[in-house]
């Protein structure tokens, strides 16, 4: 018997958002693997049901795939809070459509896109200017399509629902992320903290809590914050850092950190060789 259009299963699957591991990234599930192509492709987008299409990246580190680079702006646009419920509708072309069910268990319309209504003199105005320019259009290269809805300083690193730091430290090897408040900083007397400059802090309006987490090439490690007069912050465990980086008084340390809504959780560190 044939198979009917209405029997066809569409392929789709369900997360729960927490901040603390979905800010950045989110991982999809592996038994959704299937569903995927192969090799995955490097771009996926997201439809919300307010209307807008969201470009993100694919990456896959061993053997889960996630939502990297544009996912923290859709997830910002959304305005996702810990705990809201998002599904995931797969068309087998790229795009998945996104619904988000807040707390209350209800599916919610998010960032609506703005429509603009036009009249029928802009139309025919539209129109005559159309005429204009398709006399030289052949002369002119087709422009790319892009996506408004696609940031490139919003390429954050992978951070998120990963088995274990060296899964992390995988994906960040390769992962440049040139979007998030930087400072540099080099070996000093006092390696054992961090401490991260007012001027910084204070430009981005960046909040922290009691603990972060320092990211290298090596994976992931917990340190605590510092006791000093409130106009200053710094985060113990920074010796451990720089002891398995070997850093030296000559190299300059790059500190990338990732925040969701201006509260810092994270610090990325590359070392610049002196």
């Amino acid at each position: 018997m044939a198979e009917n259009e209405d029997d066809v299963v569409i392929p789709r699957f369900f997360k729960v958002f927490f901040s603390e591991t979905a800010s950045e990234s989110m991982g999809i599930p592996m038994s959704f693997n299937e569903h995927l192509e192969d090799p995955l492709p490097q771009k996926a987008k997201l439809q919300g049901t307010g209307g807008g299409v969201w470009t993100v990246s694919f990456t896959k580190i061993r053997d889960c795939a996630y939502f990297t680079s544009g996912w923290s702006k859709f997830a910002e646009d959304h305005e996702l809070k810990d705990g809201e419920f998002l599904t995931f509708v797969y068309d087998g072309h790229h795009t998945f459509e996104v619904s988000v069910y807040g707390h209350c268990g209800c599916k919610e319309t998010r960032a609506v896109v703005e429509t603009v209504e036009i009249s029928d003199d802009d139309d025919s105005d539209e129109n005559e200017k159309e005429e204009d320019s398709s006399m030289d259009a052949d002369s002119d290269e087709e422009e790319e399509e892009v996506d408004p809805s696609f940031n490139a300083a919003d390429d954050d690193s992978l951070f998120g629902e990963v088995e274990d730091d060296a899964a992390v430290a995988a994906g960040l090897s390769y992962m440049e992320v040139t979007g998030n408040p930087c400072f540099t900083t080099k070996l000093k007397q006092r390696t054992y903290e961090l401490l991260i400059p007012a001027n910084v802090i204070n430009e981005h309006g960046l909040t922290f809590g009691d603990k972060i987490k320092f990211i290298d090439a090596e994976g992931v490690m917990k340190g605590e914050r510092g006791k000093l007069a409130e106009d200053r912050v710094c985060f113990k465990g920074w010796n451990r850092i720089c002891r398995r980086n070997r850093v030296r008084e000559q190299d300059t340390v790059i500190c990338e950190m990732f925040h969701v809504r201006k509260k810092v959780h994270s610090v990325k560190i590359t070392v610049r060789r002196g």
